[in-house]
């Protein structure tokens, strides 16, 4: 029924007369009202005392309740009036907030993408512009929310306030985010200017330490969490917590460096290193050790010396050093304590480190602060910070190119010097070309900034390992991951390692894969099979002799490789023969390898983890051997009676730790 309306009804007269008179109109009811002349007149004619009579009688009878319930109306009404006049303001400004916080993401995610801008002084100023135009962004996204009225009132408003509060937060945040992005680039501009050559700025140094620990402080509350929030700015808040946990992780582990390169670099006094030069065509759990040299750094500068074959550094007796029971049985044959090309036979470089340390004291009765140890790749990732060298004694013409220092070291010098006698000499140039590189950095310009991120690549490959004597020193440098430890993350570790038994130098033409297959039972047992196929791709009749055999003691045909297979598994791993070695399990076939030329080899590891799946989760890092061809490695997973979220049948080159998280329900 249409509602009923008077031939003159003035604006909102359905509700000035009570819930009745209201309910006449709403239903259609016809009805008329005395002229306002008469009321009006009668009004005029009353008596004092009969009007009060007559209000005593109105307010007596329904007509207070009528009032209240118009009031009351009359209000909500007033406040759905002022919550959408406050809600279309508020959404407004929101709205112009989101578009200058785009501007800064925009900037912010051109900066995530190319990174590499960092590592130069003309993409740190282009860095330094793209920050200021993010700031700019934020803080005016800041002010809007901040000293915006509607939204202050819509915050008091249950539910409501939660999303703007929510919205308001998030701008603050990303402004906070701003700032110490802005604060972090101009520590390290001012670091980098005051740098040259082999001479870091100590006190520079000491405040970008002290920007990146505040940096973390002010970050790491930042993420809240979505909580109550719903639709886009839950999926906001969630985006960002994301992004600011990453930021604030690789803050933390930069952190540590910081903490670390300071007393390296002699800010405690005079610090003296061994630099141990490891041999990637002649594999152990890293390259053999076989060249030497001294690193001395002292209050911000360091040098290199005494560069050399470690035939110069030769023990008669084994050095004074107690191996742990599990790599005794393990390696201990090699002789590790005495022989350099088999120190580091073990995986564990926190333990080969401290026993190079003792070797060199048994042979010079001095001692050195800590050991460092890079192989050709880390040599590379120099090169490409210094640029090429030119080493006397390798080419007249040739210069030493991050692109073929590989080549060169591993293959062309050995063609060179043919000769098993001829090999110190080998040594001696490997040594140069690293000492030719550390000349070029006191002679020419380098990036600070740069050399730091190829050393970080280096150390996570492992081809750059660092062990120190003081415990405090040791703990940072595995916090950030150049220790070698492969523990220091996790114990849930693969790691295979194809160690070279034939004297020869033929792992250059050496290629790795390995095939995992993962199953869970029921119970929540994992059973790891491996196979594992070595190739050798050496041609037939390989020549030098040196590089290509035979040894005529393990291998007895040109281009034969003869090596151990070492797999560590996580640390309660059940296997045939396995042993506990460096905190895992290690396991080994009952042959090893032994692969003619143009041939390849597969070989079967397996084993068995009870109770591997806690709280519903699984997981394993695959952790690279440092050689000069990444493992190809693929993991394939099942769980049957499980529902299993997590990856399956992935192929990957293994160049630096990867970790694979499943999700198991029944």
């Amino acid at each position: 029924m249409e509602p009923y309306v008077h031939r003159r009804q003035r604006p909102l007269h359905p509700y000035r007369h009570g819930w009745q008179h209201y309910t006449q109109h709403r239903d259609g009811q016809h009805h008329g009202h005395r002229r306002r002349s008469r009321r009006h007149t009668l009004k005029q004619q009353r008596s004092p005392r009969e009007s009060l009579q007559r209000s005593t009688r109105y307010l007596r009878g329904r007509w207070p309740l009528e009032i209240a319930r118009q009031i009351a109306i009359g209000t909500l009404l007033a406040a759905a009036l002022v919550f959408v006049v406050c809600s279309i303001w508020g959404l407004l400004t929101i709205l112009q907030a989101r578009n200058d916080l785009r501007g800064a993401q925009s900037e912010a995610t051109s900066l995530a993408v190319d990174r590499t801008q960092l590592f130069t002084s003309k993409g740190r100023a282009n860095a330094s512009l793209q920050i200021a135009k993010m700031q700019r962004g934020t803080d005016n996204a800041a002010n809007l929310v901040n000293n915006s009225i509607p939204l202050h009132v819509l915050s008091w408003i249950p539910f409501v306030g939660q999303q703007v509060d929510g919205v308001t937060s998030l701008v603050n945040d990303f402004d906070t985010t701003s700032y110490q992005a802005g604060t972090l680039l101009s520590a390290v501009n001012e670091l980098v200017k005051a740098s040259h050559g082999t001479s870091i700025s100590l006190p520079l140094l000491q405040i970008l330490d002290l920007r990146v620990h505040q940096a973390v402080t002010a970050l790491s509350p930042l993420d809240r969490g979505s909580g109550l929030l719903i639709g886009p700015i839950a999926s906001a808040r969630n985006t960002f917590d994301g992004e600011i946990t990453k930021i604030t992780g690789l803050l933390s582990t930069g952190g540590e460096l910081l903490n670390y390169v300071g007393p390296f670099l002699g800010a405690d006094g005079p610090r003296t290193y061994l630099l141990a030069g490891e041999n990637n065509a002649e594999m152990r759990d890293q390259g053999a050790v076989l060249s030497w040299a001294l690193i001395t750094a002292n209050n911000g500068t360091f040098t290199m010396s005494h560069p050399a074959s470690v035939g110069k550094l030769t023990i008669r007796h084994p050095a004074h050093f107690r191996l742990p029971f599990g790599t005794a049985q393990a390696f201990g044959d090699l002789q590790p304590e005495q022989i350099w090309q088999s120190v580091n036979a073990t995986a564990d470089f926190p333990l080969s480190g401290a026993v190079m340390a003792a070797m060199y004291h048994q042979r010079t009765h001095l001692s050195v602060d800590g050991v460092i140890a890079v192989d050709v790749i880390a040599l590379q990732h120099v090169l490409d910070v210094t640029g090429a060298v030119h080493v006397k004694g390798i080419s007249r013409k040739e210069k030493v190119t991050p692109m073929n220092v590989a080549y060169v070291l591993l293959h062309q010098l050995y063609v060179l010097y043919p000769k098993g006698y001829e090999q110190n000499k080998r040594h001696d140039l490997v040594s140069a070309v690293a000492t030719a590189a550390v000349d070029r950095m006191k002679r020419h310009h380098y990036d600070l900034a740069y050399l730091v991120d190829q050393l970080a690549k280096a150390a996570r490959g492992r081809h750059l390992l660092v062990w120190s004597r003081f415990p405090v020193l040791e703990a940072a440098v595995t916090r950030f991951g150049g220790s070698g430890s492969l523990t220091a993350q996790s114990t849930s570790v693969v790691h295979l390692a194809i160690e070279s038994a034939v004297a020869a130098k033929l792992d250059w033409y050496v290629h790795t894969a390995a095939f995992y297959n993962v199953s869970i039972d029921a119970n929540g047992g994992a059973t790891i099979t491996a196979k594992i196929v070595v190739g050798n791709t050496a041609p037939v009749g390989c020549r030098p002799h040196y590089v290509c055999g035979p040894d005529h003691t393990n291998s007895f045909v040109r281009g034969q490789y003869v090596a151990r297979l070492d797999l560590w598994l996580p640390a309660n791993t059940l296997a045939p023969g396995g042993l506990s070695e460096s905190g895992l399990t290690l396991v080994r076939p009952v042959k090893g390898v032994n692969v003619m030329p143009g041939h390849h080899e597969t070989l079967l590891l397996t084993g068995f983890i009870k109770n591997a799946v806690k709280n519903g989760q699984f997981s394993l890092q695959f952790i690279p051997q440092p050689g000069l061809w990444p493992q190809l490695t693929n993991v394939t997973f099942s769980a049957p009676g499980w529902s299993v979220s997590g990856p399956s049948g992935k192929t990957w080159l293994l160049k630096v730790p990867v970790t694979d998280e499943w999700q198991l329900t029944h």
